[in-house]
């Protein structure tokens, strides 16, 4: 299977359908990998009205994580001022746990996450909180109610025959994150025995079933998660209910896309290990973009 047949939201499509003639790119120095310790569990998320926070050091670089996960890093040393509408609450692998806030500078060239210990500034009020603990294994986030079917991972198998058969089981929304009338409420995940190791011989497909849940789990329980992405491109300033429409709609989308390619171009017509491989860019896409 070619990889020109995979289409994915980019960022290109989205400044189109908002009406943007150019694109931003995010500035800031190569981020390295975090050592010493691991993020195992996000056991809180909170979302709150917009919020300015300076550094408590202003004259030395604060850390700032490319990801909640705080797998990769980086230091900004120039921003002063940084604002922030959402903070969580992990624990790491050393047993600590912490808080760390998604912040953006003004022009939002710089974004990501740093622990609160390094900001000072008030929070702002509270819109939403969410308490349902997250495991992460790695830096693959695995919500119980995403992986699992009535309590029951399915075990994986290499008969073809049985791990073919997929089970379409309602995504369950599990925050308190409000909806809007024009999202889709009503999602599925994908439930089946496939093997991430073998798969008519091709690896990975077990792993693209389950990013492609977890797609499908934020665009049920976050919906949100893209809005600050659309805002970023509202060239035509539309209103934010607009940006939001054309913007969820479109992630929407690549899921819909992405399981339709799975489970019929990948499980049951042929197992193409560049399929994988492409599908899983576009997926992978769409969650690297998510901010909740």
């Amino acid at each position: 299977m070619k990889s020109s047949v995979f289409k994915s939201v980019s960022l290109i499509a989205l400044a189109a359908a908002l009406g943007g003639t150019s694109m931003a790119t995010s500035a800031s120095a190569k981020s390295v990998k975090t050592k010493g310790f691991r993020v195992t569990k996000i056991t809180k998320n909170t979302h709150y009205q917009k919020s300015a926070y300076t550094k408590k050091a202003p004259k030395t670089g604060v850390t700032i994580y490319s990801s909640r996960y705080l797998s990769k890093h980086t230091t900004s040393k120039k921003t002063k001022t940084f604002y922030s509408t959402q903070s969580v609450r992990v624990v790491k692998s050393t047993g600590k746990q912490a808080t760390y806030r998604y912040v953006t500078n003004k022009s939002k060239t710089v974004k990501g996450w740093i622990w609160t210990g390094n900001l000072k500034g008030k929070q702002g009020k509270v819109t939403s909180t969410s308490n349902k603990t997250v495991n992460v294994n790695g830096s693959i986030v695995t919500p119980a109610s995403v992986t699992t079917y009535k309590g029951i991972q399915p075990k994986a198998t290499t008969n073809t025959k049985i791990a073919k058969k997929t089970v379409y089981v309602p995504l369950k929304k599990t925050s308190n994150v409000k909806s809007v009338s024009t999202d889709k409420k009503k999602l599925t995940m994908l439930v089946d025995t496939v093997s991430d190791s073998n798969y008519k011989g091709v690896k990975g497909v077990a792993t693209l079933r389950d990013s492609i849940n977890k797609l499908g789990y934020i665009l049920v329980n976050y919906p949100n998660a893209w809005d600050s992405l659309g805002e970023k491109h509202n060239a035509m300033n539309d209103s934010a209910s607009v940006v939001h429409k054309i913007t969820y709609d479109m992630y929407l989308g690549e899921y819909n896309t992405d399981k339709l390619l799975y489970v019929q171009s990948i499980k049951e017509v042929q197992t193409d290990p560049s399929a994988v491989k492409d599908v899983q860019a576009n997926v992978n896409a769409a969650l690297k973009d998510a901010k909740y």
